[in-house]
């Protein structure tokens, strides 16, 4: 018993040693692992977390300030300035330095109300929200920002006036955009901290304009007061790129006053786009979108809208912006491009081989899939005629019954390669999808290939028609030609892309030559522009509305000069109500006032067919006489093919010449009469002019010519417009302006 008892007093012994021993053990690793875990903690901290502690320590010990970067300049393609970053001021208050600033001139509350009262006074802003900021917990809080100079040198003066603690006033810059409204939809807007907003340029090249913004640092104590001894330290902005644009802010300027009149005049309802392109290289001259707003005030009323209940930039006011006046209908609508689409057909008609245009075709209705095509013009059919001839004609049923020798495979595989299947990539954001069959049928296919029941975007069509005109090579649009640094050194350049050849050169020619005869002697005859011969196709489209509204859309697409093409234009009015609604009628007269201004504007030389010439369309230009002698001024006049009308002594071959009429410069018809004045208080002659309204080119001349009046005319069709009203009595020799419109065209 004695045994066993000795023998266990032993064994717990032993175990209470080893139980001792592993407790110690643990207590060891427990510590080991402690200590790892600080070790590792203090890595995390040290190394991992480090920068970002040491970042959150400065900054509580430093008070920053933001100085924003100057965004970067926008530039047309000839260097006006269409986007600046302005100087500006910003003030903001620190409120614990304003706290301590309080107790030292013994009332906090009273100094708090003070600074609140001034800087609500100066910077006119509501005087509840101004102390609720001052009074607000923190240590820096923004009053105002984006306040011009002269304010912000207001509060400076009366800051240092009052000795004023607390109160900063730093730099700040402010968005300007010198033309308000022009290229508004090209440009966008920026946001209050000077982000692009919405649409266009501002927001594309968003990262690349905004820059980096600096800081004015000022160390502060615990409780976030400044430290009097402690100077401000700068770290200094660094400016965003500059961008080159593509487009020219004349031509831009042109082509939205040109929308501005139409709407106006054709009483438009859903609006116009505008675009014009240099289908040499991809170059958008001009984009325009119509209504259109102020981008110096982005969220100001709509004209139709009512200005009291108006909420500015509240989130049912920007609904109402985006879907209005800040939508750019030549890049986010689509549209039935209707007849102006058989520019592509033919294209693909001619490419193939299918029809040449002297081949006879026919426009007798088209029965397919249940439906009947059939000819716009009601009345009869055309009959058989070349393939120039259809197309001049615009008959649908041609077009549908080419398409079906095409297939639907060709037919959509030529969509595809012009472009229709995708974006353009033209870099700006919001451009929209174009709505092309899935699946089609062979009616789907027919429809399409004059322009129905697809859907597409204005910015499409342009660029298809610029492949035509440059000889078949489908290129990428572009809006912006290169970013520069604030020294002027390239830092982007955007080339031209060549996306693939859609089209020979032969086809695209011989296309080129038929919508010339389009608008010579067909139904784009009011796009015609004596001295430019002018290729192109006009569009008259129903629309979901139509049989419930009336909503069509009328367009026209023109390349000009059609022998050497320097721009493509695009001109579609959405919804017309004034008159019959017709592409022809509505869309083309405003793309021939246009392509005339354009191309004088970009000096491209005047070159007269033999049509010019045989409805007097011939411009000459009345020379300067003032030098010379009455012998030297008659053959001079005889020279520009101009007849002449002697007033006062005209007996002495040296005569001179005191007066004229028409003034040295003045554009008119060949043959027109000047009227030279040898006597320096020679009467002058009063004329009646005429009512010439409804007169055809030839009559009008007539007309006036029996009247010793001359006559300027630039297009074709009867008279709808001249310069001087009838019954008004001028001096003899004075020119008249007279407008033309073809009424008598096709509707399709």
């Amino acid at each position: 018993m004695s045994f066993f008892n000795k023998n266990n007093k032993k064994s717990n012994e032993t175990l209470m040693k080893i139980r001792a021993g592993n407790r110690s053990a643990a207590l060891v690793v427990i510590f080991i692992i402690i200590i790892f875990g600080l070790l590792l903690r203090i890595a995390w901290i040290q190394f991992v977390r480090g920068e970002e502690y040491q970042k959150r320590a400065y900054l509580q010990q430093n008070n920053g300030r933001i100085i924003p970067a100057n965004r970067g300049t926008i530039f047309d393609r000839n260097g006006n300035i269409l986007a600046i970053s302005v100087n500006a001021r910003q003030v903001s208050v620190n409120q614990q330095t304003i706290i301590k600033e309080g107790e030292a001139r013994g009332d906090v509350k009273a100094y708090q109300e003070l600074v609140a009262r001034a800087l609500a006074d100066i910077l006119d802003l509501n005087y509840e929200t101004v102390l609720e900021k001052v009074q607000s917990v923190g240590r820096y809080k923004e009053i105002a920002r984006k306040i011009d100079v002269e304010v912000g040198e207001q509060v400076e003066g009366w800051i240092k006036k009052n000795k004023i603690k607390g109160v900063h006033v730093d730099e700040d810059v402010r968005r300007y955009y010198p033309n308000n409204s022009i290229a508004a939809h090209i440009l966008g807007f920026t946001g209050r901290d000077d982000q692009g907003l919405v649409c266009g340029v501002e927001v594309a090249l968003d990262k690349m304009l905004a820059g980096k913004a600096g800081r004015i640092v000022t160390e502060v104590d615990a409780k976030g007061v400044e430290l009097p001894f402690d100077a401000e330290r700068r770290i200094e902005p660094v400016n965003g790129y500059n961008a080159t644009l593509t487009i020219d802010i004349t031509i831009q300027y042109m082509v939205e006053q040109a929308l501005q009149k139409a709407v106006i005049d054709q009483g438009v309802i859903g609006g116009a786009a505008g675009i014009v392109m240099n289908p040499n290289n991809g170059d958008i001259l001009a984009m325009a979108s119509w209504p259109t707003f102020n981008l110096n005030d982005p969220y100001a009323c709509p004209p139709d809208m009512d200005p009291s209940s108006w909420t500015g930039n509240s989130s049912e006011s920007v609904q109402i912006l985006s879907t209005t006046v800040w939508r750019n209908k030549a890049l986010t609508d689509t549209y039935e491009p209707g007849s102006t689409f058989k520019a592509i057909t033919s294209a693909a008609v001619l490419e193939e081989g299918i029809a040449n245009p002297s081949t006879i075709v026919n426009d007798a209705p088209l029965k397919l899939s249940g439906w009947t095509i059939r000819c716009w013009r009601k009345t009869y059919d055309h009959g058989n005629e070349t393939f120039l001839e259809a197309i001049k004609n615009s008959c649908n049923p041609v077009f549908a019954k080419l398409s079906l020798k095409l297939g639907i495979k060709k037919f959509y595989s030529y969509l595809d390669a012009f472009g229709f299947t995708r974006k353009t990539g033209l870099g700006l954001t919001g451009e929209a999808d174009s709505i092309i069959h899935k699946d089609p049928k062979e009616i789907d296919m027919a429809v399409a290939a004059f322009g129905q029941r697809l859907q597409i975007t204005p910015i499409q069509l342009i660029t298809a028609y610029s492949a035509i005109a440059n000889g078949g090579n489908l290129l990428t649009p572009r809006i912006v030609k290169e970013l520069t640094d604030e020294h002027g050194n390239v830092v982007m350049r955007y080339d031209t892309k060549v996306v693939r050849q859609v089209l020979s050169k032969e086809t695209a020619n011989t296309l080129l030559s038929m919508l010339e005869e389009t608008v010579a002697s067909g139904g784009g005859s009011n796009a015609y522009v004596t001295g430019y011969r002018v290729a192109g196709k006009t569009g008259t489209s129903q629309t979901p509305e139509t049989d419930t509204t009336g909503r069509y859309v009328a367009s026209f697409c023109g390349i000009a000069p059609a022998d050497n093409p320097q721009i493509v234009i695009l001109i579609v009015l959405d919804h017309p109500t004034v008159g019959v609604t017709s592409g022809g009628r509505q869309a083309a007269p405003v793309a021939r006032e246009l392509i005339e201004k354009i191309l004088e504007y970009m000096e491209v030389e005047r070159r007269y067919t033999e049509l010019d010439k045989d409805k007097m369309l011939v411009k000459y230009k009345v020379p300067d006489l003032s030098e010379l002698t009455l012998s030297e001024a008659i053959d001079e006049l005889k020279k520009n093919n101009l007849s002449y009308r002697i007033v006062g002594d005209y007996t002495d071959p040296d005569a001179r010449i005191y007066e004229q009429m028409p003034r040295p410069g003045a554009l008119v018809s060949k043959d027109s009469m000047v009227v030279i004045y040898t006597e320096k208080e020679s009467v002058k002659e009063k004329i009646t002019v005429p009512d010439l309204m409804g007169l055809t080119l030839e009559e009008a001349y007539s007309a006036l010519k029996e009247r010793g009046l001359n006559m300027r005319a630039s297009s074709l069709g009867t008279v709808v417009s001249q310069s001087i009203e009838p019954g008004k009595q001028v001096e003899i020799g004075s020119v008249v302006e007279i407008k033309l419109l073809n009424e008598d065209i096709e509707t399709a």
